[in-house]
């Protein structure tokens, strides 16, 4: 007899609310933690080909790829990209931008969006006032009343850096960072300052890169050592140039986990990037250079890469803000294509108002993105206009309707359920907004065929070039996931499309009466960085499937998400002291939503913030 036959309800025939039949289904994975020789010897039987195809079998087997992919009967057809409906976006208390302006005039309008930057954060007072990393206009407004200048802030971060290169263990925020280019863009905008002609409030101000984007003259190894051999980099990438027509000083290209193909921002070729807040413990992946640069104070903002999660993760764990806008927001022109159809350019910063200056900044699709939906005119937050006193008169956040799916919510450590339940009370209290209870099918399902996604489209686009320069440069835990990336089969992934279209289709129902769905960012903080992991990388698949577990949507789905630190005092830490983040997944287009909810949530938490990092350095003082 033949395989019994599975097969699914028609999406038709599901429900997403409350009341639904639908089961919640944990992540349950079946994989060993390796590390050192047991992971090497794991990987060349991974490689090997009577070994490999046993294990790669079982393994599929037995994290129900093989269930949920092969023999199951979908009624639906695939979606090979996030498709949207057309219709407008309707958010209420923003400003439109003009698609055919300039980045700096874009930014300008940000700035419009503000309330007056606080006199708490006056240089000078800062140490009678609770924690707070420096803004983007806290430099701009040091550098254009002459009390620091962008050269001098260029060579305190130089020298922050190599202290941060010297302490055990080295922090390994960096890849590459050019002493003579920094100081001469820094020249540049001093002299700008100096003429009172700066091109925009982020003209001198740092701002990172993560090693997965073009920034000229920079090599791009995405966190390889060979990368740079097959791809040159000619040009910057067009988030870049946008960046550099605002004026920012671009300070180097920041540390990740390898190909992005990880959690930890372990990374056997340049270093683990270590956690501000506890040297001992991972930054996340894969974006943990950028996170960690912010945290460190290093600078304000630094971009990422958001694939699965890669830019909110380290966000959360971090303490930092991590912004991914909508699939087709912003242009991944220059970007590393390593995932065609998840990967977007995100922001991580110290706050949300740089959030939104950043994201103003770069935000802008070309005519020649490979996108299925082009972006409408983007919409800005009046942020100023509920920041001005009473907290619970602000009906723009009043209005704003909340969707959780409590199992989902709950299946996380008690400290971040904990925390996130405490910050989302003081939330309704304080604003009074609306929490609906909602149901979402086959979250396990989607966690799988977001796996089988960007294995197959990592391999597909620079595999070629992995199996002729890249296996034998590699780290341990890269070679077993490209030798399990090869053995997807083309059922499988178009299986994996074809859920795409199942949870298009419930969460767009889910928004029909929600505005955004909040959940944890991570169900776990961060990790121990084990010594055994730090030479051939690491293989942890259970503690990797607990971190990404909330953030699959963002990239499958394409929609936009943010994770907003908890950093109110008592409850924005676990009993360790890491930060907790709280993420919030928005309607497509719906950037302005988010940010202006996680401008909310930072005025209850950001006052009451006592606790710095561990590692922290001060470029304004």
């Amino acid at each position: 007899m033949g395989t019994k036959k599975l097969e699914l309800r028609p999406v038709s025939e599901m429900s997403t609310s409350k009341d639904s039949d639908t089961n919640y289904t944990a992540a349950n994975v079946k994989a060993p933690r390796m590390a050192g020789l047991l992971l090497r010897c794991f990987t060349w039987m991974m490689e090997s080909d009577i070994f490999g195809l046993i294990f790669r079998l079982k393994l599929k087997k037995d994290n129900l790829i093989t269930k949920v992919f092969q023999q199951t009967e979908y009624h639906e057809p695939p979606m090979f990209q996030p498709h949207f409906p057309i219709e407008e976006v309707e958010e209420s208390g923003v400003i439109q931008l003009e698609q055919n302006r300039s980045p700096p005039d874009h930014v300008a309008r940000a700035l419009e969006c503000l309330y007056p930057l606080p006199s708490r954060n006056a240089i000078g007072d800062r140490n009678r006032h609770p924690f707070l990393h420096w803004k983007i206009r806290d430099y701009a407004e040091a550098f254009v009343s002459g009390r620091i200048t962008p050269y001098l802030v260029a060579e305190r971060f130089l020298s922050a850096v190599e202290d941060s290169c010297n302490r055990s263990p080295n922090m390994c925020f960096f890849i590459a960072y050019n002493e003579e280019d920094i100081l001469r863009q820094a020249s540049e905008s001093t002299a700008r300052h100096a003429k009172g002609k700066p091109l925009s409030v982020l003209d001198g101000v740092p701002i990172a890169v993560k090693d997965e984007i073009d920034c000229f003259p920079y090599l791009t190894t995405g966190g390889t050592k060979w990368m740079q051999k097959v791809r040159k980099v000619k040009d910057d990438a067009a988030c870049i140039k946008r960046l550099r027509a605002c004026g920012a000083l671009l300070v180097g290209k920041t540390n990740m986990h390898e190909l992005g193909q990880g959690t930890t921002g372990i990374n056997p070729h340049y270093g683990a990037v270590r956690n501000p807040y506890d040297k001992d413990r991972c930054a996340g992946g894969s974006s943990g250079g950028s996170a960690a640069a912010v945290a460190a104070g290093l600078c304000p903002a630094a971009l990422g890469v958001d694939g699965g999660g890669s830019v909110r993760m380290p966000a959360a764990l971090c303490g930092v803000v991590g912004l991914k806008g909508t699939y087709g927001r912003v242009s991944s022109a220059g970007v590393l294509p390593l995932n065609w159809t998840l990967g977007s350019v995100g922001i991580l910063a110290a706050s949300v108002e740089d959030t939104l200056i950043m994201y103003t900044a770069i935000q802008g699709h070309l005519a020649q993105d490979w996108i299925a939906s082009f972006p409408p005119a983007a919409n800005l937050p009046i942020l100023k206009d509920f920041e001005d006193g009473d907290l619970s008169k602000s009906k723009i956040i009043s209005s704003i309707k909340i969707a959780k799916y409590s199992k989902w919510f709950d299946d996380s450590d008690k400290s971040v359920r904990t925390t996130c339940y405490s910050a989302l009370n003081v939330l309704q209290q304080e604003y009074g907004v609306k929490v609906l209870e909602v149901t979402i099918p086959e979250l396990e399902e989607m966690r799988l065929a977001h796996f089988i996604t960007i294995g197959s489209e990592i391999s597909a686009s620079i595999g070629i070039d992995y199996d002729r320069m890249g296996i034998h440069d590699s780290g341990a835990d890269i070679r077993v996931c490209f030798a399990l990336y090869g053995s997807f089969s083309t059922r499988e992934l178009l299986s994996a499309q074809r859920m795409r279209f199942r949870q298009m289709h419930y969460h767009m129902e889910i928004f029909k009466t929600a505005d955004l769905i909040v959940t944890p960012t991570t169900a776990a903080t961060a990790p121990v960085c084990s010594a055994d992991g730090l030479k051939y990388g690491e293989l942890n698949y259970v503690y990797g499937a607990k971190l990404m577990q909330y953030q699959i949507a963002g990239n499958f789905l394409g929609l936009p998400a943010i994770s907003v630190p908890m950093l109110l005092c008592q409850i924005g830490y676990d009993e360790n002291g890491l930060p907790v983040g709280l993420q919030l997944i928005g309607r497509p287009w719906s950037e302005a939503t988010l940010l202006h909810l996680a401008s909310a949530i930072e005025l209850l938490m950001a006052p009451n913030c006592t606790k710095p990092p561990e590692v922290v350095y001060d470029l304004l003082i």
